[in-house]
C-alpha cells in the first residue's frame, strides 16, 4: 500500500471520495479565478455582464476598449458558468 492509500485509510476517506474532493477543490479554484475577473469588470463598468452585453449590442457604445473588455468578460463569464455547473455536478455525485 502506498503512502497516499495509507493516509486516506487513516483519515477514513475512500479513494473515490478523495478524487471527487480533489476535483471539487480544483473546480472551485477555477470558478474563483473567473469570478474574480468578472467582478473586476463589473466594478470597472459599473454593471453586470448581461447589461454590458445589451449595451454593446445596441450599438450605443462603440469604444474599442469596451469591445476588448467584452470579449475578455464574456470568456470569464462563460468560464465562471461552466465551472459553477461542474461544481454542482460534483456536489450531487455520490
Amino acid at each position: 500500500m502506498n503512502a497516499t492509500k495509507s493516509v486516506l485509510k487513516e483519515l477514513g476517506i475512500s479513494e473515490k471520495n478523495a478524487a471527487r474532493e480533489y476535483a471539487l477543490l480544483n473546480a472551485s479554484q477555477k470558478f474563483a479565478e473567473f469570478n474574480q475577473e468578472c467582478e473586476a469588470f463589473e466594478k470597472k463598468h459599473k454593471m453586470k455582464f448581461h447589461d454590458f452585453d445589451v449595451l454593446l449590442k445596441s450599438g450605443a457604445d462603440e469604444i474599442f476598449e469596451n469591445e476588448d473588455d467584452y470579449l475578455a468578460w464574456r470568456f470569464a463569464f462563460e468560464g465562471r458558468s461552466y465551472w459553477q455547473e461542474k461544481i454542482a455536478q460534483l456536489r450531487t455525485e455520490s
